[in-house]
């Protein structure tokens, strides 16, 4: 999802609760990807991936020696579309007055060095590439992005060597349960030491989607039918477990067949029964190359729902080029759009202007991952708000304590609303892919159900008429 995609999740609403199985799936999922502890202590910086830039003060001393920060993301592999902006957001944020000029802090100013390391969307390397960083670089601080597969492993390493981190774009209760907590509503009292998360959770993909699907229920008259196609990971389980509370409350019957594994490459038997029962609706959550499979031998086998809604693929403009003409009208979620009504915290720079000026960069449309930006926006509150940016402990007391509005939205852990301890719950709104004469394809507004602040772009059409 965030899925993601890239991202991932159990959840909080208001509508109900989890079931204990639902949630056992999606956390025993999370936990298996790291292992245990003695890998941990066994990695070594013999892992490559790990590369470094950094910026500097022109005054430094002794006692202000850099602070480190690392970078654990997917810029290779099956999930590098989530890191297609991050080169350009790290370039970015070296630029800014804050990060060139150094981090003033008790009044001294300490030069801040960022080190890329890239998973290669490899849970085990992201847990293993965290490692080496706390033990081996001896990084201040982590930051962490794009789908639980990576987060999930960076997050449990964290919490286990003592290292303040921040997670984004990882669905936030399979981040939670990952860690041991319970997302179930009333009953998120878990609260981690060192590590925080911000993003969308599968509460806020259910009430973007099922919007659309009433919608396109009451123009076509379709059956309230939906098949869903979920994978056995933890994005999969999550979804599993969540969807039956919103889409029953909805009136939806879904049809949810046995989980399959990540990779599979004949989705004859999933399709046959969708086509048997009428879905007139779909959803899942898979792996980006996985709903490129299964989408072809959908259209191949004849099954044309009214609408499908897809989580954690076609997020990114790189996706669609695989479908061709058979992405038109997908419908997905965005957690970031040029839309948001939201500003950098270091420049003032609006969501607009921050996707123009990546767009003037590098010569691509705008991706919601330049929400990755608000990774370092949440760094600069915490360890600048701190005596000793090198004390661990005191940095990661200050991150349940940042309160800003940046780039991804109004951040603010201490708030009474958040769901869930360390969670930020971040809204998101509907898109469908359309025809576009510039870029061939163009991800466009047409719900703002959550976010009715944001504009719509375009009108909600279905997939399959």
């Amino acid at each position: 999802m965030p899925g993601g995609a890239g991202a991932s999740s159990p959840m909080a609403s208001s509508t109900g609760g989890f079931s204990r199985r639902g949630l056992l799936r999606a956390a025993g999922a999370s936990a298996a990807v790291v292992g245990g502890g003695g890998l941990l202590e066994a990695c070594s910086s013999s892992i490559k991936g790990a590369s470094s830039s950094s910026t500097a003060s022109s005054t430094t001393s002794a006692s202000t020696q850099d602070i480190v920060i690392g970078f654990i993301h997917p810029l290779t592999g099956d999930l590098a579309d989530f890191g297609t902006s991050d080169n350009w957001i790290v370039s970015t944020i070296q630029a800014t007055s804050q990060y060139k000029n150094g981090f003033k802090v008790g009044g001294k100013t300490y030069p801040v060095t960022i080190k890329s390391y890239d998973t290669q969307s490899d849970p085990t390397r992201a847990g293993q590439l965290a490692s080496q960083a706390i033990l081996s670089d001896k990084v201040d601080l982590i930051v962490t992005s794009s789908t639980p597969e990576t987060v999930n492993p960076v997050a449990t390493v964290a919490e286990k060597l003592g290292t303040p981190t921040i997670c984004g774009n990882v669905p936030w209760q399979a981040w939670y349960a990952n860690l041991g907590g319970n997302p179930t509503p009333g009953k998120s009292t878990f609260k981690p030491t060192w590590v925080t998360v911000y993003f969308l959770g599968v509460n806020d993909l259910c009430n973007s989607f099922i919007p659309m699907w009433n919608r396109i229920r009451s123009e076509l008259s379709t059956d309230k039918v939906a098949g869903c196609m979920f994978p056995n990971d933890s994005d999969g389980n999550a979804f599993r477990a969540a969807w039956p509370i919103f889409a029953g409350a909805a009136g939806y019957t879904l049809v949810d067949p046995p989980a399959y594994t990540d990779g599979l490459t004949n989705y004859s038997s999933f399709i046959s029964e969708f086509k048997s029962k009428n879905c007139d609706f779909f959803t899942n959550v898979p792996l980006p190359p996985d709903f490129n499979t299964m989408w072809k031998q959908a259209a191949q086998q004849g099954y044309k729902p009214k609408l499908a809604t897809v989580a954690k693929v076609l997020l990114f403009p790189s996706d669609v080029a695989a479908l061709g003409s058979l992405v038109n009208n997908i419908a997905t979620d965005a957690w970031w759009a040029p839309g948001m009504p939201w500003k950098s915290s270091f420049t003032g720079q609006t969501c607009a202007e921050i996707a123009a000026a990546f767009t003037a960069a590098t010569g691509s449309q705008w991706v919601q991952s330049l929400s990755n930006y608000s990774l370092f926006e949440v760094a600069y509150a915490a360890m600048t708000s701190v005596n000793n940016p090198h004390d661990k402990a005191e940095v990661a007391a200050a991150l349940f304590n940042v309160n800003i509005e940046g780039v991804a939205g109004q951040l603010d852990w201490t708030s009474s609303k958040n769901p869930a301890p360390g969670v930020v719950d971040t809204p998101c709104v509907g898109v469908q892919w359309k025809p576009n004469s510039k870029y061939g394809w163009s991800m466009e507004v047409v719900d703002n159900t959550l976010m009715p602040q944001v504009p719509l772009t375009s009108t909600l059409e279905p997939t399959n008429k």
